[in-house]
């Protein structure tokens, strides 16, 4: 299954990256719909974090390693960090219009982008190859803070997300929100469990892999939210 898995790696994720550049058409599609609101222009921009991701992972079966591929690897933890906090804006918007909610809301989560901007700046980063694909992946060189906050921002929005969503399915009978966060809180789990490579060489974790259909199909529930919330 591994094997199978890092055969079919690259081609999958150049799907991926269609699929989130298609999500990041859809979004704006959506946000340029009259009364919105700001779930679907904030899930965009979510999902150009992920395009980004898919298309450097992707770009590394022809991409050498170098300065120039480091600085491009770099902008993804960047992104990843800096734009994974506008979870909780987006789950404060599908739950509330109060706008004392909303700001306590954005400015707790524009505090930890703000961290998460120096946390992935601060990354240090080193190449490793699995299968087709080359990338620069977290080193263990990387300083405590950036670790812990990453770690942090990997599972605490996700948890935010199934809570607020499972509220939603009782009030609102719209069970997209908890799924959303379900299927990408699964996918990180079995990243970490069953990306490990059976020789223990963490160099060549599929982890990093796993959860990103994990991020798909977060995408897919979210957008499926916007549209049963319009309904």
């Amino acid at each position: 299954m591994r094997e199978f898995i890092i055969k079919t790696m690259a081609p999958a994720l150049w799907v991926m990256t269609v699929f989130d550049g298609i999500s990041i058409f859809f979004m704006l599609k959506e946000f340029r719909k009259k009364g919105a609101g700001m779930i679907p222009l904030l899930t965009g921009i979510m999902c150009f974090g992920l395009f980004y991701d898919s298309l450097a992972l992707a770009s590394g079966c022809f991409l050498e390693y170098g300065k120039a591929f480091q600085l491009f690897s770099q902008l993804r933890y960047i992104l990843h960090c800096t734009l994974i906090p506008l979870l909780f804006p987006i789950c404060a918007y599908s739950l509330t219009d109060n706008k004392k909610v909303i700001k306590a809301v954005w400015a707790v989560s524009i505090v930890i982008m703000v961290l998460g901007l120096v946390a992935g700046i601060s990354m240090v980063t080193e190449p490793r190859t699995v299968g087709a694909i080359k990338r620069y992946a977290q080193s263990d060189l990387t300083g405590k803070f950036a670790t812990t906050l990453t770690s942090i921002l990997d599972i605490v929005p996700v948890f935010f997300m199934m809570g607020i969503g499972i509220y939603l399915q009782i009030k609102k009978k719209n069970p997209h929100m908890f799924l959303a966060g379900f299927f990408m809180f699964l996918f990180t789990m079995l990243g970490i469990f069953l990306g490990k490579d059976p020789s223990g060489d963490k160099t060549k974790s599929l982890m990093f892999y796993i959860s990103m259909y994990g991020e798909a199909l977060m995408v897919f529930f979210l957008c499926r939210f916007i549209k049963k919330k319009e309904a």
